[in-house]
């Protein structure tokens, strides 16, 4: 194992996957002939950090970084509700579930992840961090009639609060590529121990 590609995220409960399940069932009735890619709901996640392929040899020192955070931080909670398409509804790319955090502590933990990864090397974002859970991904050949279509169909699309998540731990995750879709297999779970 020469090199890994890896993000930062947070896995999300069983009761939640099972709710995200039930809008991607109605979006894929709804969407059922477009090239659309769906996430294996057990797969949907709230990814902290995208680190792409780092050397297995600087796993050790990312969980170093990562545990010296969850020491100091407590659990906190974010809210799943909301649906939308990045990078906009005219082109469709992304299909999300959105993510809200009424106190802020997401933004603010996640603002620590970056500072910790930045002074390992690797780079910070261009775009601000826009927290969702992907939950299908829209191919190259999707047509303008498949966007205009998607567009529609995710406008009248109403997805109310599907619970709150308390985040107790962060996962460092590798990603397999394959042709049915990524393979995610936990590295490293740290758990959040301090208080804020």
């Amino acid at each position: 194992m020469v090199a890994v590609r890896a993000f930062i995220a947070v896995e999300l409960p069983p009761e939640i996957q099972k709710r995200l399940a039930e809008v991607q069932d109605h979006l894929r009735r709804e969407l059922q002939d477009l090239p659309i890619r769906w996430v294996r709901p057990e797969s949907i996640h709230l990814t902290l950090k995208f680190l792409g392929m780092i050397p297995a040899s600087h796993i050790d020192e990312i969980i170093a970084a990562l545990r010296g955070l969850t020491l100091e931080r407590g659990p906190f909670a974010f809210v799943v509700e909301g649906i939308g398409c990045f990078p906009d509804l005219r082109h469709p790319r992304v299909i999300w579930v959105g993510v809200s955090d009424p106190t802020r502590a997401l933004a603010a933990f996640q603002r620590l992840v970056e500072s910790s990864m930045q002074k390992l090397g690797y780079p910070p974002d261009d775009r601000p961090y826009q927290p969702h859970l992907t939950l299908g991904r829209v191919g190259r050949e999707a047509t303008s009639a498949d966007c205009r279509r998607i567009a529609e169909v995710i406008e009248r699309t109403t997805v109310e609060r599907l619970g709150e998540v308390r985040v107790t731990e962060i996962t460092l995750m590798r990603s397999d590529l394959h042709p049915q879709g990524a393979i995610y297999t936990p590295i490293a779970r740290l758990p959040l121990r301090g208080s804020i």
